[in-house]
């Protein structure tokens, strides 16, 4: 089972990725966490290039390359694999969000590539949604990335783009406000973590 988690910079999911594996390892549920793009060899090469500031990358590539790490990280991680639940930071609703509304690039060819590549859909999304100024100054301690360096107006078609992807898919993806306690957010995910297992 996948339960991913979605969102902009600084909302907070690596906090929530891990308060819901201890929460879930404590009911004797066996997690295994992975963050996109990366969590094998070969995709967090990808991700070093995805991310490095000296590399100038079409968005086409971009998009590619994020599939490229999708790709190896379903086959070598999730396919065959026998534990209980599999914790997603990010997962291709970002590839939807970013590139898709983000970059501008075709919404029906990301479709595409989701199908192609193979990757489950998961049984749960967690959107922790927080306005883009308030997320950069979580992060404003932080070098950003080239990705982080698009700008807020980018990142104001991705949260956009989030929410549309949410308003779609009301029964698999519920909105959370990330501007709260950590901990009222961990146990509002856990209420709908509850229901799926």
């Amino acid at each position: 089972m996948i339960i991913s988690f979605e969102g902009i910079e600084g909302v907070g999911k690596s906090t929530q990725i891990e308060l819901l594996s201890s929460w879930l390892n404590k009911k004797g549920i066996s997690v295994d966490v992975y963050r996109e793009p990366g969590s094998t060899n070969a995709s967090e090469k990808i991700r070093d290039i995805l991310l490095s500031n000296d590399i100038d990358l079409s968005y086409e590539s971009e998009l590619l390359l994020m599939f490229a790490a999708r790709a190896q990280l379903v086959n070598e991680k999730i396919i065959n694999n026998s534990n209980n639940v599999f914790l997603f930071d990010r997962y291709y609703d970002a590839s939807i969000a970013y590139q898709g509304y983000g970059r501008g690039l075709p919404l029906e060819f990301i479709e595409k590539l989701v199908k192609f590549t193979n990757c489950p859909e998961p049984k749960l999304t967690i959107l922790l949604d927080l306005g883009v100024e308030r997320g950069f100054e979580r992060k404003s301690a932080d070098v950003k990335d080239r990705i982080e360096s698009a700008g807020v107006n980018f990142f104001n078609k991705v949260r956009g783009g989030y929410l549309s992807i949410a308003e779609a898919n009301p029964d698999r993806i519920k909105v959370v406000d990330a501007d709260q306690d950590p901990f009222v957010i961990h146990e509002q995910i856990t209420t709908f973590v509850s229901k799926i297992i």
